[in-house]
């Protein structure tokens, strides 16, 4: 699969995935950590992007988050991509590849464009 989208003025959602040398920093900082295993479990790309693009991470106890969840769920992953790009996002990868968390982003999105969610 590769990002097959072009367009200007796109959040790029791969921008907020942390560097190499961030990566490299975390890694040390994880094994200097008292509990380096339960460091390592909570560090998370998927939340790194979520909070980077839109501050906030979904909340899935509430049921019309978890409808939204669903439709994503079942729809095709190139409609959700394409819906996203539509909506000013860039899921892709320089790999090709969709970010962690690429469906929460669809999900975050529908839920602004159906007045769910408010961002400041």
């Amino acid at each position: 699969m590769s990002n097959q989208y072009t367009e200007e003025n796109l959040i790029r959602a791969a921008s907020f995935l942390p560097s190499p040398q961030d990566r490299e920093q975390e890694k040390a900082d994880l094994s200097a950590s008292a509990d380096p295993l339960s460091a390592l479990l909570y560090s998370d790309d998927r939340e790194t992007v979520l909070y980077g693009i839109f501050g906030d991470l979904p909340d899935y106890d509430n049921p019309d988050m978890e409808t939204l969840w669903d439709e994503v769920l079942d729809s095709d992953p190139e409609d959700v991509y394409e819906y996203c790009f539509r909506k000013g996002v860039d899921l892709f990868q320089d790999d090709g590849k969709p970010v962690a968390g690429w469906r929460d982003i669809a999900v975050m999105l529908k839920a602004i464009e159906k007045g769910i969610l408010q961002l400041a």
